[in-house]
């Protein structure tokens, strides 16, 4: 905090009076919290040089508008959403196409399985009558060499005594022969059957499943190409989100996402604090001015109001215009843990932030580096700078932008860049 001049006077007493009456209204009203000891006026929110010192890029995940997002990047994202679009919606039909082949092929696979256990079992008979057979040989076999010997079967005639004898080893050979015969021709016959018929299911069935398998890797190839396709059709709409974000609105050069938090922080505390009147404009300002609305050395935009990397400004150590500062956070703010350093979009040193933190987008996080969380804090910051009367006339807003940063040429500086906006706002 800069020393006061001893000269401070009654003004300086009366408004310090005033300004401990506005604390307290903020508290009752839940802008800024209680403290236990007598509020002091705030240091500066930038109490030096522009920043110069960044941190590095956001986490994973956290999708960022690309440098310089303007209108023709958003119609450009624009078109990349609808061309991914139109190749999910082909893919998804690829994949129902091939999906819609799946059934018949699971189908005739299932009649192939009962065909093939089928043949399995004509198969498993013709063997056993083949088996059959040969034992009835193997019994005429024997039943021939018991009455003849194992003799040709001519001898075995020529040794017959008599007629009868003839006719009856002509009778045994002649059964034995036809016996033999029939048992062979039976399971070739069988045999030849049943294994056509197994070997065409069995290539049929190898066809089927292999057309199945076929299909079945065109609908993982179909559906990993819809789920890649989806995933980058989110992503695209993202960026799409964070692009049309950062883009500036009109001729202002104040990207829509930063826009919407000076509005919504001057609205919301108008709520809160009516009679201070903080205009959007003063705030849009103070950004432009600060950080060039959170673009400062190329800093991005996230869709949450986040801005990376983290804008950072040099250590206040008493160098390059600063006063001394030593640490007050840590470095949990500012990385610092020697001297404070200015933080986020609106170049709050840590020391205040702690003091006039606010959350303005809802998430429950008050961050210096959020858009929302920035733009709210700025607006309660310049509140209790002039806490009598309202911010809607000149010579007030200058004493809160002095207050900001106690130097002429920045009052001057913020305040033309408001009346620019000021013009600009009925087309925004």
């Amino acid at each position: 905090m800069a020393a006061r001049s001893s000269a401070d006077g009654p003004w300086m007493a009366r408004r310090r009076l005033l300004s401990a009456a506005l604390a307290a209204t903020l508290v009752a009203v839940g802008i800024v919290a209680p403290r236990a000891v007598a509020e002091e006026p705030l240091p500066p929110a930038t109490p030096g040089p522009p920043p110069e010192a960044d941190e590095p890029l956001a986490p994973p995940g956290v999708v960022l508008a690309p440098p310089g997002a303007d209108e023709a990047g958003r119609q450009q994202a624009l078109a990349d959403v609808r061309a991914t679009e139109v190749a999910l919606k082909k893919a998804v039909a690829g994949e129902r196409t091939a999906r819609k082949r799946l059934p018949a092929l699971q189908r005739r696979q299932g009649e192939l399985f009962v065909k093939l256990v089928h043949l399995e079992e004509l198969d498993r008979e013709a063997t056993a009558n083949l088996l059959a057979a040969r034992e009835r040989v193997r019994q005429m076999a024997i039943a021939g060499y018991v009455i003849g010997g194992d003799v040709p079967p001519v001898d075995y005639l020529l040794r017959s005594k008599n007629p009868t004898e003839f006719v009856r080893r002509q009778s045994l050979v002649q059964t034995a022969t036809e016996a033999k015969a029939d048992a062979v021709d039976d399971y070739e016959s069988a045999k030849k059957a049943a294994s056509e018929q197994l070997l065409a299911t069995v290539r049929e069935a190898d066809r089927v499943n292999a057309e199945a398998r076929q299909v079945e890797a065109e609908v993982a190839v179909a559906r990993e190409r819809v789920e890649s396709l989806f995933a980058e059709l989110v992503h695209r709409k993202q960026l799409l989100d964070v692009i049309s974000a950062a883009a500036p609105v009109g001729a202002s050069d104040i990207p829509r996402l930063f826009l919407d938090a000076y509005r919504k922080a001057a609205s919301a505390l108008e709520r809160k604090v009516p009679h201070c009147r903080v205009s959007w404009t003063a705030l849009a300002a103070i950004g432009k001015v600060e950080s060039n609305h959170g673009r400062y050395r190329g800093a991005r935009l996230a869709l949450n109001g986040d801005v990376y990397p983290r804008i950072l400004g040099i250590p206040l150590d008493g160098t390059r215009g600063t006063r001394v500062i030593k640490d007050t956070d840590a470095g949990r703010l500012d990385n610092d843990t020697v001297y404070d350093r200015a933080v986020g979009p609106m170049q709050f040193i840590p020391s205040t932030w702690v003091r006039i933190a606010q959350d303005g987008n809802g998430d429950g996080v008050k961050d210096p580096n959020n858009a929302y969380d920035a733009a709210l804090a700025a607006a309660a910051y310049l509140c209790r700078a002039v806490p009598s009367g309202g911010l809607d006339a000149e010579e007030p807003v200058r004493r809160a932008f002095f207050s900001y940063n106690r130097s002429n040429a920045y009052v001057d500086h913020v305040h033309s860049w408001m009346r620019s906006f000021d013009e600009l706002a009925p087309s925004l």
